[in-house]
């Protein structure tokens, strides 16, 4: 059997690409990752509401007795209240 010198060149070639790519993938498996966010202005304004809203009094109870209220027609509407609150709307307008 003969080996040419071009056999033992092209082995050489390939033991040292192969050397490099695992000295490449050693150096990536040696750097950490991490994930960051940062939020902008708006973002962080809208979170500061979301809060606010999480914190206010429930109006959902109050919601359902009138959904129910209606419902069943034994919801009353009071007319004074309902002048006062087209009179405030022509106020603020």
């Amino acid at each position: 059997m003969i080996i040419s010198n071009k056999a033992v060149q092209r082995i050489a070639q390939i033991y040292q690409e192969q050397k490099q790519i695992s000295r490449a993938r050693q150096k990536t498996a040696d750097v950490s990752f991490s994930d960051e966010v940062e939020l902008s202005a708006e973002g962080k304004e809208m979170q500061v509401m979301l809060q606010k809203l999480k914190d206010a009094p429930a109006i959902r109870p109050q919601a359902e007795e009138i959904k129910k209220a209606l419902k069943s027609d034994t919801y009353e509407i009071s007319t004074r209240q309902i002048a006062r609150g087209i009179l405030k709307s022509f106020d603020r307008g």
